[in-house]
């Protein structure tokens, strides 16, 4: 072979393309097809998570459960109690893994003071294999831990002002708080106390004299029934106890003897205070009826005052007790319209600043609101309401009156999953 042929050889070029192309499509595959594997990993590492979420919140539930039972028959029997939750867990995570095809390892950790869930899966990837990664692994940990049994008090704060009647509101709400009440007490019975404050125009409560505007001195201690009307401002956007000696720091009232109050004696729309005996809270709830007005700041003051330690209220614990969770639920159908003392005056607008210093000051004790704004149309009264709830999660608009099932279900998802998922 002569130098010139030698040169032509070398510089033929016309199979260089195909050999170009050959050995770029491997990474073009790997850079387009390997997006495809890391979204099904991503598809994948979320259903991992969620199953062990779900997983890890049921075993803890049934070690919790034992644990708040009276007797401690839990302890000498934890290895029972163990396998089964830890069963109860297995059978979880595998009714909640689809996307994943085989058996995910799974590292369930079980013990007195919470549940761990540790899942691993390699997951064969379809595009990556061409650069020899055959496998990427998916993982996620849920971590349950089980605090001491939290004492639960909550104030239902319902309203049952005559507009309540339409389309039978206050029959559907009666209904679900009743519901709600029997969860509580399925759930949790001995560790949850529940009280009502039935609204509407007054609030109609026992309360000693002394607390009362223009109650004689001798009958401060005497324990009086009478429809309250609001305190005036600041002490109504408070829990403080009224002082004999200060007008404005004891309730305006209605005496019961007097037609309008008797309205409310006759509807049975007595408060009642927190208790553990939820059957005759339900049977209460049964016999309320409407009347009246709409007061949605004079309610929400004798529901703050109802969760606090001090009179006139004498059931609650202290605010500090690291064990205890206080719950108010505020549910109305209308707008404020009785007008009442506030930070500029006399006026329902006033009304509704207090109403909103008095859910502020609430959340300041770590009082947990939620808010239901049942059938409202008018976008101030329902702004008012969510500025009240504690976080965008503790506002609620039933989907049209019949909704409200759903509501107070989600309500007590939210009261009884709250303090478990740590991670």
């Amino acid at each position: 072979m002569n130098v010139r042929r030698f040169l032509d050889f070398w510089r033929d070029q016309r199979g260089n393309t195909a050999m170009i192309f050959g050995l770029a499509v491997i990474p073009l595959l790997a850079l387009g097809g390997g997006a495809v594997d890391f979204a099904q990993r991503a598809r994948v590492r979320g259903e991992l998570q969620s199953a062990a979420d779900t997983a890890a919140l049921a075993a803890a539930r049934m070690v919790q459960t034992a644990q708040m039972t009276r007797d401690r028959d839990w302890e000498e029997n934890w290895g029972e109690l163990k396998a089964r939750a830890e069963t109860t867990a297995r059978n979880l995570l595998a009714a909640g893994i689809k996307g994943a095809k085989g058996t995910p390892d799974f590292d369930i950790d079980i013990s007195e003071e919470g549940v761990t869930i540790a899942a691993h899966y390699e997951m064969k990837t379809s595009f990556l294999g061409v650069i020899g990664m055959n496998t990427l692994p998916a993982e996620s940990l849920s971590t349950v831990k089980l605090p001491d049994p939290i004492l639960v008090e909550i104030a239902l704060v319902l309203d049952y002002s005559g507009s309540m009647n339409d389309n039978d509101k206050y029959v559907r709400m009666t209904a679900a708080a009743q519901d709600f009440i029997t969860k509580v007490g399925s759930d949790r019975g001995d560790r949850s106390k529940i009280g009502i404050v039935p609204f509407s125009e007054y609030v109609l409560a026992t309360v000693p004299g002394g607390m009362l505007r223009g109650t004689p001195a001798p009958d401060a201690n005497t324990p009086m029934t009478a429809c309250l009307l609001n305190r005036g401002y600041p002490y109504s956007a408070g829990d403080t106890t009224p002082v004999t000696t200060i007008a404005e720091s004891r309730w305006a009232y209605v005496a019961l003897s007097e037609p309008k109050c008797q309205g409310y004696a006759d509807g049975n729309l007595a408060v009642r205070d927190l208790t553990s005996d939820f059957t005759s809270v339900k049977d209460a709830l049964s016999d309320m009826r409407p009347t009246g007005l709409t007061n949605i700041s004079l309610a929400s003051e004798m529901g703050f005052h109802m969760l606090a330690p001090n009179r006139p209220f004498e059931t609650a614990q202290e605010f500090t007790d690291p064990d205890l969770r206080k719950i108010m639920i505020l549910l109305t159908d209308g707008m404020q319209t009785v007008p009442a003392e506030g930070p500029s005056g006399v006026s329902t607008l006033d009304a509704d600043e207090t109403t909103a210093e008095v859910c502020a000051n609430a959340k300041a004790e770590d009082i947990i609101i939620f808010t239901i704004a049942y059938d409202i149309s008018t976008q101030r009264i329902r702004d008012l309401l969510r500025g009240c709830a504690s976080g965008d999660g503790g506002y609620f608009e039933p989907a049209g009156v019949s909704g409200i099932d759903e509501v107070f279900d989600e309500i007590f998802s939210r009261i009884s999953e709250s303090a478990w998922l740590s991670q």
